[in-house]
């Protein structure tokens, strides 16, 4: 599975033929094009194009192994799949196979469950972080009603008048000194 730099989604089979020397050979298509063909070696296995595929287990003649792109599945079937390929026998190479797809199904499965719970734990931590600033600001408004509930009109306006002929009283102060200098007294 690959996707080109062309953005397309690509489908490759690989077919695989005796050689006649104890050997198999190989022709990959990309989207039913020949694209490359050769001797298979199971070391180093097949590469093109930034695709490579690695085999395990006995490669017959005419083995076709298709790779092509899925971007969905279901979890649910995954575990059935999983049930039926686990009474396969383990020599049966297919069988084999697709008991590996299916971990890797549930592997990707795992990862994209544990991003969601990520994401949805950073949403909640969010939620929460609100909810805390909802409730700091409830607090602080009902200190402020309740202040002005509880206040004394009289005293309001004794200090209101207070604070008001103290202002008086600076302002004359700093307006006679601040035509005061020096050379007034020269």
């Amino acid at each position: 599975m690959c996707q080109p730099i062309s953005g397309r989604v690509t489908k490759y089979t690989v077919t695989f033929v005796d050689m006649g020397n104890g050997k198999y050979g190989y022709q990959l298509e990309q989207d039913g094009s020949a694209v490359q063909a050769g001797e298979f070696d199971p070391k180093t296995g097949i590469n093109y194009e930034g695709v490579n595929i690695e085999l395990k287990g006995q490669i017959s003649p005419g083995d076709v192994i298709e790779l092509s792109p899925r971007k969905t599945f279901n979890i649910f079937d995954s575990f059935k799949k999983a049930m039926e390929y686990s009474r396969d026998s383990v020599a049966d190479g297919s069988a084999t196979a697709k008991l590996h797809q299916v971990t890797r199904e549930f592997h990707a499965a795992f990862i994209h469950l544990t991003k969601v719970r990520t994401d949805i734990g950073a949403r909640l931590n969010t939620l929460d972080i609100q909810e805390q600033e909802h409730e700091d600001f409830k607090l602080t408004l009902a200190k402020s009603k309740s202040s002005f509930e509880d206040l004394d009109y009289a005293d309001a306006v004794i200090d209101f008048n207070e604070n008001t002929r103290a202002l008086q009283a600076s302002q004359q102060a700093f307006s006679k000194t601040k035509d005061l200098t020096l050379f007034n007294y020269i």
